[in-house]
């Protein structure tokens, strides 16, 4: 199979740079930030400085909530317009979010066949299984080795998180 044929996506918590995304053909679809009665689009209408920035000055804490499953049917048709054959579609963990279910759920409503893989962690243990991914399809993996190569770096993963303060 083609490399442009199998479509890599993912949410907007996988924290790879926009290089990374660009570079391999990514979509991404925005988690959505609420801050008070305003509600952003991750890496769309707030960049990661701006929220971490606003974060650390204003004393309202936000919230965010997985896309709805429009979002999700409205990226799974993108991809196929550019001439996807299938999906592979990497969420946040399923423990932390409602994205993995929804994903699942916007699946059953396309043509296209999509695989919906729960990354099982957050942050970049999201990012690196999206770059596998991608890298994956980029050396012409069919989609089992694109998937094994997933599972792959799955396996190898584990993440420490430090935090300047406990405030947020």
């Amino acid at each position: 199979m083609e490399t442009n044929q199998i479509a890599i996506l993912t949410d907007s918590t996988c924290d790879l740079p926009d290089a990374l995304i660009d570079q391999y053909g990514i979509l991404v679809i925005p988690h959505i930030v609420i801050w008070g009665d305003q509600q952003y689009r991750d890496r769309v209408d707030i960049q990661p400085a701006e929220f971490y920035q606003r974060l650390t000055r204003d004393p309202q804490r936000p919230t965010s909530s997985q896309a709805g499953i429009p979002d999700f049917v409205q990226a799974y048709e993108q991809a196929a317009s550019r001439g996807a054959k299938e999906i592979i579609m990497l969420t946040v963990s399923s423990a932390m979010s409602g994205a993995f279910q929804m994903a699942k759920n916007a699946a059953r409503l396309v043509k296209i066949p999509v695989r919906v893989v729960d990354s099982k962690g957050p942050t970049m243990t999201l990012g690196w299984q999206v770059l596998a991914a991608a890298r994956a399809c980029a050396a012409g993996l069919d989609l089992q080795g694109v998937l094994d190569a997933v599972e792959n770096v799955r396996k190898s993963l584990v993440q420490f998180v430090a935090m300047d303060t406990l405030e947020y």
